[in-house]
C-alpha cells in the first residue's frame, strides 16, 4: 500500500512539473464573419493556418453530439482525471495479442493535448501526453475540455470544429443537425480526408455504420433507435456552390477590424446597396476624366456616425496600387478645409455671413496667393468668399486667426498627420488652402460633425454605437448651422436639392475633392491617381462635385433633405455696419441688417471713425505682460491677474468669447499659445496681447 501511495505521489509530482511549451499555448485564430447592416453574411475570412473554424461555447454544442462522441471515444470521460488506466491497459493487451495497434487508449483530454502539441507514436511522447492531460484536468473543467475538443477536431481539408463541418457539409448550424448527420460527423475525425462525404460519400456511409454499431454495442442507442437514425435524411448541401461569401475589396472590413480588434463576428454598419452605388458613381466619374485612374468615397449617416459606405479603390485586384486604400491615404486637401477656418471665425465672433472681406492681391515675404481663376473681386461678403472658395480672403482670415490656433482645431478634428507642435514651424499662411496633408475618411468625419454627427465614426451596426452630437469644444450648434447655410447652393448632379458642400483642388491638379452635407447624410469624394500623377481634369468643382451630387440624389430619393429654420432656432437679428459687416461703433455711419449667432458677440467694426471726429479710446492691458511663461512645480496652469483699463472688458481668448471680465480678476491658462483680446465696449478700441505657456 505504501508503495502504491509513493507511486501515485511521484506521478502527481510529474504532472505538476510538466507544462505545455510556450509555442503550443495559443491555438490557431478562428475564422471571422462579417455581416452587413441588414444582417446578411457578406464575408467570411479564414482563421490561422487558412482554417475554416467557428468556435462554439459548450452550451451551443448539441448534447446528443456530446453523448455520441463520448460513447465512441471516451466512455469514462466524466470519471477519469485525464488518463483512463483501464482503456490504456486494454490497448496494451490488444497490442501484445495482435502485434498491432487495435485501439489507442487515448482519452479526449489526451487528444486535446495532441491537437496542441502535434502527433507522435514514440513512448516518450505518450508519457508526456498523459502527464499533460492530467495536468489540464487539474486546471480546466470537463466542459472547457469538451468545448476545445469539439472546436478543434479536423473534419477534412481545412475544416476544423463541429460548427464549420456542419455548415460546410450540410449548410446548417451544429444545433440544427439531426441524429444521422451528427453520427456521420462523429466518425470523420479518425481519418477526415478519407471519409469526407463531399468526395467519398460511400466511405462516409460505411464509417457511419461502424459508429452506429459501436453506439449500439456501448448502449448509447438501442437497435431500434439505430434503425430510426438510418431513416433520417442526410441533408447535404450543394457542394458545387460556394458556401461562405468573400468580398474582393476588403478595405471596409480592415477599417472595422482596426477600430474593434479581436472580434469573431462583425455586425457592420455597411449598406451593400449603397456601397455598390458609390463604386458605380466613382467609376462613372473617373471614366469621363482623361488621365485619372482612381477614386474613393465615404458615406456617413449623421444621426449615428455610422459609416454606411466606404470605397477605397476602383479595382482592388489591379496590379500595383489597386489594393491601396484611397480613403485613408494622406493627400493635399486643397481648399476643402476652408469651412473649418470660417467656422472657427464664426464661433469667435470675428465675422458673420455679411461681413466684408478683401479679395485683392496679397504679397507676403515668401507667399503670393491667388485665386483659381486668376482674378480678384475686391470686397466681397464672407458668404461669397467661402462659397466661391476665394483664396486671399481665407489667407487674410488665417492671419487674423493665427496659424497655431487653426492647427489646434485641425488636430482636434483628426485632420492632421503630424501634431501642431511638429507643424507650426513648417507651415505658414498657405495652411488656409491646404498647406499640409489630410485624408478622405477624416475629412468626411469632420464635415459630418457640422451636421451633429459624433466625433468618432462607427463601423458597427450593433446597439450602443449611437452617440450623436458634436464633441464639446467644437463651436456651438448655431455657429455650425450658420456655416452650413453659407455653404448651401445647388450641387452639380443633385438637382435642386438643398445641399451644403465644398470642393478642393490640390496644388498642381493632383487631387479633386468634394464634401456634401445634408441633415441626414455626409458624402466625401476623392478623385485622382494614387501615384500622385497630375491631370488638368482634376478640379474639385467639375470632377468630384458631380460624383458627390449623384450620391446625394440617390440617398435623398426616399427622404429629401429638410433643414431646420436656422434664423428661428439659432439666429439673432443684428444691426451691422454697412462698410464692414461687423458690429457698428459710435462712428459707423450707414447700417444694415444681418444675422448673427445667439450668444456669440460680434467684433466691433475697425474701419469707421478713423478720419475726423473723436478717436476711439484704446483699451490698456496693465497685466500680464505679453511673452513666454513656464509651468513650474508640476502645475498644470498658470494664474494671471488680468488688469485692464477700463475696469471691465469683453474678453476673447483665441477668438472665443469669455464674457465680461472685471479688472484684477484671476485668469488661468494651461500649456499652449494664446491671444487675449479685450474690448471695452462702445467708444473703445480693442487691444490684444500674445502669451505662450510652456
Amino acid at each position: 500500500m505504501a508503495l502504491g501511495l509513493a507511486g501515485r505521489l511521484f506521478f502527481w509530482c510529474l504532472v505538476s512539473w510538466v507544462d505545455l511549451p510556450p509555442q503550443a499555448r495559443a491555438l490557431h485564430a478562428p475564422s471571422v464573419r462579417f455581416l452587413d447592416s441588414s444582417g446578411s453574411l457578406v464575408h467570411v475570412e479564414r482563421g490561422g493556418d487558412h482554417r475554416w473554424n467557428f468556435p462554439l461555447s459548450y452550451g451551443e454544442i448539441p448534447p446528443e453530439m456530446v453523448r455520441f462522441v463520448l460513447a465512441v471515444e471516451d466512455r469514462r470521460f466524466w470519471e477519469h482525471r485525464g488518463w483512463d488506466w483501464r482503456a490504456a491497459g486494454r490497448a496494451l493487451w490488444q497490442f501484445l495479442r495482435h502485434r498491432r495497434i487495435v485501439s489507442g487508449g487515448s482519452t479526449i483530454t489526451m487528444q486535446v493535448m495532441t491537437m496542441r502539441t502535434g502527433r507522435s507514436r514514440s513512448l516518450g511522447y505518450k508519457v508526456r501526453q498523459t502527464l499533460l492531460a492530467c495536468q489540464w484536468e487539474r486546471t480546466h473543467s470537463k466542459e472547457e475540455i469538451l468545448e476545445e475538443y469539439f472546436n478543434q477536431l479536423p473534419y477534412g481539408g481545412k475544416l476544423y470544429g463541429i460548427e464549420a463541418a456542419a455548415q460546410y457539409y450540410f449548410g446548417r448550424h451544429a444545433r440544427e443537425l439531426n441524429r444521422n448527420e451528427m453520427i456521420l460527423l462523429s466518425g470523420l475525425p479518425q481519418s477526415p480526408n478519407r471519409y469526407r462525404p463531399d468526395r467519398h460519400p460511400e466511405r462516409a456511409l460505411r464509417r457511419r455504420e461502424m459508429v452506429l454499431h459501436l453506439l449500439v454495442r456501448h448502449g448509447a442507442l438501442t437497435p431500434q433507435e439505430a434503425e430510426e437514425v438510418r431513416r433520417e435524411p442526410l441533408r447535404y448541401r450543394q457542394f458545387q456552390t460556394r458556401l461562405w461569401p468573400r468580398m474582393t475589396d476588403v478595405h471596409y472590413l480592415r477599417l472595422a477590424q482596426k477600430a474593434h480588434p479581436g472580434r469573431r463576428e462583425y455586425p457592420l454598419a455597411l449598406d451593400m446597396r449603397l456601397q455598390e452605388q458609390a463604386l458605380a458613381a466613382l467609376r462613372w466619374g473617373v471614366d469621363r476624366l482623361p488621365g485619372v485612374a482612381d477614386g474613393a468615397a465615404v458615406v456617413v449617416e449623421n444621426a449615428t456616425g455610422r459609416v454606411r459606405a466606404c470605397v477605397g479603390t476602383l479595382d482592388f485586384l489591379r496590379a500595383g496600387d489597386g489594393a491601396v486604400n484611397g480613403a485613408v491615404a494622406w493627400r493635399s486637401p486643397g481648399s476643402s478645409w476652408k469651412p473649418f477656418l470660417y467656422g472657427e471665425a464664426l464661433y469667435g465672433g470675428m465675422l458673420v455671413a455679411e461681413t466684408r472681406l478683401l479679395d485683392t492681391p496679397l504679397e507676403l515675404p515668401d507667399y503670393r496667393p491667388g485665386n483659381f481663376d486668376g482674378t480678384f473681386r475686391g470686397e466681397v461678403s464672407a458668404r461669397e468668399a467661402l462659397a466661391d472658395s476665394l483664396n486671399t480672403p481665407a489667407v487674410r482670415l488665417l492671419a487674423q486667426l493665427g496659424v497655431e490656433r487653426f492647427l489646434q482645431l485641425l488636430w482636434r478634428l483628426n485632420l492632421l498627420k503630424a501634431s501642431p507642435g511638429e507643424l507650426v514651424d513648417k507651415v505658414g499662411l498657405s495652411l488656409a488652402i491646404g498647406g499640409t496633408d489630410s485624408n478622405l475618411l477624416a475629412l468626411t468625419a469632420a464635415y459630418a460633425r457640422l451636421a451633429g454627427a459624433p466625433a468618432r465614426l462607427s463601423w458597427l451596426q450593433e446597439a450602443g454605437q449611437d452617440t450623436a452630437g458634436a464633441e464639446p469644444g467644437l463651436w456651438n450648434e448655431g455657429s455650425r448651422q450658420l456655416l452650413l447655410q453659407m455653404l448651401r447652393r445647388p450641387l452639380p448632379g443633385a438637382g435642386e436639392l438643398p445641399v451644403s458642400w465644398k470642393t478642393g483642388t490640390s496644388n498642381g491638379n493632383r487631387d479633386a475633392w468634394c464634401f456634401a452635407v445634408t441633415p441626414q447624410w455626409t458624402v466625401g469624394v476623392w478623385l485622382g491617381n494614387k501615384s500622385g500623377a497630375s491631370s488638368p481634369a482634376l478640379v474639385g468643382a467639375t470632377a468630384a462635385a458631380p460624383v458627390a451630387g449623384s450620391l446625394v440624389q440617390a440617398l435623398s430619393q426616399q427622404s429629401p433633405p429638410v433643414w431646420p429654420s436656422w434664423e428661428e432656432a439659432f439666429g439673432e437679428r443684428l444691426s451691422l455696419c454697412a462698410a464692414s459687416g461687423l458690429a457698428p461703433g459710435a462712428e459707423c455711419g450707414e447700417r444694415m441688417e444681418g444675422w448673427g449667432v445667439k450668444g456669440v458677440p460680434l467684433a466691433l467694426c475697425p474701419r469707421c471713425g478713423r478720419e475726423g471726429g473723436e478717436a476711439l479710446k484704446p483699451v490698456r492691458i496693465l497685466s500680464p505682460a505679453p511673452g513666454e511663461y513656464r509651468l513650474e512645480g508640476g502645475r498644470q496652469e498658470v494664474f494671471f491677474l488680468l488688469k485692464t483699463q477700463p475696469a471691465e472688458c469683453h474678453l476673447y481668448v483665441n477668438g472665443d468669447y469669455r464674457g465680461l471680465h472685471p479688472s484684477g480678476e484671476p485668469l488661468s491658462l494651461g500649456k499652449g499659445a494664446y491671444r487675449l483680446t479685450l474690448w471695452g465696449g462702445e467708444g473703445w478700441k480693442s487691444q490684444s496681447i500674445t502669451l505662450r505657456i510652456r
